[in-house]
This record gives C-alpha cells, sequence and structure tokens, in this order.
C-alpha cells in the first residue's frame, strides 16, 4: 500500500516502520513512529550523535516499543561461523582488521550531503566498526580517529580507526569514497588468522567464503546465498512478537554504537585519544 505522506503512514495501522530517511531527519520520524505505539527498524547510521540516540532511545522505552538499527550484514550466517572458528581454531584473538569502500559517489549522490548527514563515517564506517565490536563481544576502551574532508562537499571522504579494546586487544578500520571496492575483515589470533570474501554488502545471490590461514595452510568454508535484509526483518518481527529470544540487546547496541561513533567525531576534531568512559549514558 502506498502512503501520501510520512505522517499518513504513521498514523496507519501498521505494527513496524522501517525508517529508510536521511539521518538527519532519523531522530524525528522514530520518535514519531515510536510515539504512535510504532516498533522502529532504523536505517544506519541510526543518528549523528549520542544525545540524538538517547532521545530516540528514550521515546521508544516509554511507548513500549522497540528499535533496531539496520546493519543487515551482521544477520548473515557467515559471522556465526567465524565465531564458532574463533573459539575452534583461531587461539586468542589479538587484531582485528576491517576495510569497507568503493569508488567515489556521483556528485549529486546524498552521502556528499553534510547537511542530510552524509560522510564515509555514517554511511561505510560505521560497519567495520560494528563488526570489530561482534568479534572482541565488548566495546572499546578509546579510540584515535583521523576523518579526511572532502573539500568541496565538507564531508568526510575517508577514515582511519584505531580502536583499543580490553586485554590490549585491538582494531583497525578503514574506509572511503575514493578505494577499490573492499567489503571485509581479518581477524588474527595466537595460532591463526581468519579472513573474509565479502562482509558487509552482500548480495543475495552472492557466495561468500571464509578463510582459516593455519600451519601454512588455506581452509575455505563456502557460505551459500542468503539474503540478509530478509533475515533482519525476519529476526525483528520475531522479536517484537515475542516469538524467538533476541539475539542481542537491540537498543543497548544501538546505543553503543552511537557513543562510539560520537567518540571517534570527538577524536578526530580535537586530535586525541578518546576514552568511552569519559561519555556518560
Amino acid at each position: 500500500k502506498n502512503f501520501g505522506s510520512y505522517t499518513d503512514a504513521i498514523n496507519a495501522d501498521l505494527d513496524l516502520i522501517y525508517i529508510s530517511l536521511p539521518i538527519s531527519m532519523h531522530e524525528e520520524w522514530c520518535i514519531k513512529a515510536a510515539e504512535s505505539g510504532k516498533h522502529v527498524l532504523c536505517e544506519k547510521s541510526a543518528t549523528d550523535s549520542f544525545d540524538s540516540a538517547k532521545k530516540i532511545l528514550k521515546s521508544c522505552k516509554n511507548n513500549n516499543v522497540r528499535i533496531l538499527e539496520a546493519l543487515a550484514f551482521r544477520f548473515h550466517p557467515q559471522h556465526k561461523q567465524i565465531q564458532n572458528l574463533i573459539n575452534e581454531e583461531l587461539g586468542g584473538i589479538q587484531n582485528f582488521y576491517g576495510i569497507f569502500g568503493f569508488p567515489p559517489p556521483p556528485k549529486n549522490n546524498i552521502r556528499w550531503r553534510k547537511e542530510l548527514g552524509g560522510g564515509v563515517l555514517n554511511d561505510v564506517a560505521c560497519y567495520p566498526i560494528c563488526a570489530s565490536r561482534i568479534i572482541f563481544q565488548s566495546e572499546p576502551v578509546s579510540v584515535l580517529a583521523h576523518l579526511k574532508f572532502d573539500k568541496e562537499f565538507q564531508v568526510d571522504k575517508s577514515a582511519d580507526i584505531f580502536l583499543k579494546y580490553k586485554d590490549e586487544k585491538t582494531a583497525f578500520v578503514s574506509s572511503g569514497f575514493n578505494n577499490y571496492y573492499q567489503s571485509k575483515y581479518d581477524v588474527w589470533g595466537s595460532n591463526a588468522k581468519i579472513s573474509t570474501k565479502r562482509t558487509y554488502a552482500v548480495p543475495q545471490n552472492y557466495k561468500t567464503s571464509i578463510y582459516l590461514h593455519k600451519d601454512d595452510q588455506i581452509f575455505e568454508t563456502v557460505i551459500p546465498p542468503v539474503d540478509q535484509f530478509g533475515l533482519m526483518f525476519d529476526t525483528f518481527c520475531s522479536a517484537v512478537t515475542n516469538k524467538t529470544q533476541n539475539p542481542y540487546d537491540f537498543e543497548k547496541d544501538l546505543l553503543d554504537q552511537a557513543k562510539l561513533m560520537v567518540s571517534i567525531r570527538i577524536s578526530n576534531k580535537e586530535k586525541r585519544l578518546v576514552f568511552l568512559s569519559d561519555l556518560k549514558d
């Protein structure tokens, strides 16, 4: 069914709203959806500020609705297989290396629109940042970041981010709008290394692979094609109807991701190491 306006959709007899608007409009429409009693699936990045994330979550809690940030890649089954390999083969995890980038978008692309929340951090780097949190199953202790800005559009066009986790574990993330296409990560352990073929934007007809590097050999695990967006929708719908247990705490994850993203911005702006404990929930 087509609706004449966003307000018509918010007021319709629906259980769930997918907010796929520009990031600058997320706070307004997530809150309106929550106030109308709708569960919210919000396109990544959910917000461009920590305060905005807290406002959205407060509204959802007050109106007894759920919210999920739509980082669809995390619902792809390859990540469960990677966790199995980490537990069985890798030894202690030491480092994570995540990269995601592609050639420059057209000049009229929304990614270049500062007022709409454009930029590589919101659009691209958020994926490997989130992936590092999944792999380490914790939140970073501190972050050091450098963002390079496009002079014409005044949005960040590349990002290099160093994340320090507990027990001296580290993650390095690199993303850009002026790169040969790459969408993958490596996990380096004391006994082996795991690398992926394609991680974040995985078409539903795409067969991907996981590579285990161990004892001077490379072992490939092939992952059949799946629709990661369909799996995300199915998981969220099952969660909000109480048919299945949540695979993770959706609301806490959104807040933790937002906290890390704003810490990255602070680090870049002030050119210093930022401790996440400095930001209060």
